[in-house]
């Protein structure tokens, strides 16, 4: 009898295939991000969603000669919902950056409505994918997502 690491190893199956989104896409951290997850061979389905540019951002990576297809995002026809859908990896690296002067609180209080936000439509439209949050402060957008 094969052992379950032997199984693992030998299948075939599509469980290495991960639809991953991206929820943040255009930013500073998500497009980099965005391009890394498309030159991964596990990643067959790339959603990028953003406030705006998500569309231009899934343009230019899509013409990275992998096989996974990409496509971008905005909040028009409930576009965040549709990115979300099936996504096994939700990646939110949305958020605003640290501003000179600007504290900790001030962070706290700008980012954590996003990814309040953002949680409630990632419980609705794909409650089982695994989630990494990017938003800092970490230590407090965590908990808000769980």
């Amino acid at each position: 009898m094969l052992s379950r690491a032997s199984v693992r190893s030998f299948s075939s199956s599509a469980s290495s295939a991960y639809k991953v989104a991206v929820l943040g896409a255009a930013g500073g951290i998500g497009q980099p991000l965005s391009l890394l997850l498309k030159l991964n061979h596990k990643v067959t389905d790339l959603s990028l969603y953003d406030l705006r540019l998500g569309a231009g951002v899934a343009t230019d990576i899509s013409h990275i000669p992998t096989n996974s297809t990409v496509k971008g995002y905005g909040p028009e026809n409930e576009g965040l919902a549709t990115a979300l859908k099936g996504a096994d990896v939700v990646v939110i690296p949305a958020g605003v950056p640290r501003k000179p002067g600007m504290t900790r609180d001030d962070l706290f209080n700008t980012n954590a409505s996003i990814v309040r936000d953002l949680a409630k439509a990632v419980a609705e439209n794909s409650p089982d994918a695994a989630v990494c949050i990017i938003s800092n402060p970490v230590n407090s957008t965590v908990p808000i997502m769980s």
